[in-house]
């Protein structure tokens, strides 16, 4: 006689089921599909040891001594199983790629991208109002929490071909109503033969777009004074890097 015990709902849906087979008088093989290796055989409640009790082949456990009649020999087969990798919580190393498309939690002032523009044409302003230029930085922040901060090293240079004193300013614009303090490059020329004044600045921003958006930095221009303010003069190419900082 053959008997089978679903006992999947003590370890969790299909872990594990059992099956009670009743002996005849000098049985030794007993005919149940199974994993090797994922099995245990009981006979009358005694846990059964393989190799020395019992054989197992996938298709049928054999005793190495034949059973009496009415002896139950009960086999528990367990589905297969593997074990996930993990990283302990204390730390330890990946050595495959990471998919955080899901999201990251990284500590706050961690860098989570850095995007870079570089930029080498010349563009130039005599306008008393901030005029774009051609000189801008995209980013794509990955939380609505981070802040950008941006860094620039730009060329510029405030122009007059008399001898009055030249003025021009510069900033980042993100939008009319986030846009970084003012660079400013000014002189006078004293000898009467025309001023210009040439440097390459230092602009630092640290914003909050407070989006997941692609954003946009752009270089302005604001021409005060003199014949004309420049972005770019000779061979100097300005740079921007974006850096997006976990909050």
């Amino acid at each position: 006689m053959t008997r089978a015990r679903d006992l999947s709902n003590l370890m969790g849906s299909g872990n594990f089921s059992s099956t009670t087979f009743t002996a005849t008088a000098g049985q030794t093989a007993f005919t149940i599909a199974h994993t090797q290796g994922f099995v245990q055989v009981f006979m009358n409640g005694l846990l059964l040891d393989l190799t020395a009790d019992y054989t197992s082949n996938g298709t049928a456990i054999t005793l190495t001594s034949a059973a009496a009649a009415g002896d139950e020999i009960e086999v528990v087969k367990y589905n297969t199983f593997s074990v996930g990798d993990a990283v302990p919580a204390s730390g330890g190393t990946f050595t495959g790629s990471i998919d955080a498309s899901a999201g990251l939690t990284t500590p706050a002032g961690h860098v989570i991208q850095v995007v870079q523009s570089v930029y080498s044409s010349q563009n130039s302003t005599t306008s008393a109002s901030w005029t774009n230029t051609s000189f801008t930085g995209t980013i794509t922040p990955t939380k609505n929490t981070s802040k950008v901060l941006a860094l620039c090293q730009i060329p510029f240079m405030s122009y007059n071909s008399s001898s009055n004193e030249s003025i021009g300013y510069g900033r980042l614009y993100r939008d009319a109503s986030n846009y970084s303090g003012y660079i400013v490059v000014n002189g006078y020329d004293y000898g009467g033969s025309g001023l210009i004044i040439n440097h390459t600045a230092a602009l630092n921003w640290l914003d909050s777009p407070a989006t997941t958006s692609a954003t946009t930095y752009t270089f302005q221009m604001y021409h005060q004074s003199g014949t004309q303010t420049r972005l770019i003069y000779q061979d100097a190419d300005a740079h921007m890097i974006l850096m997006e900082i976990a909050q």
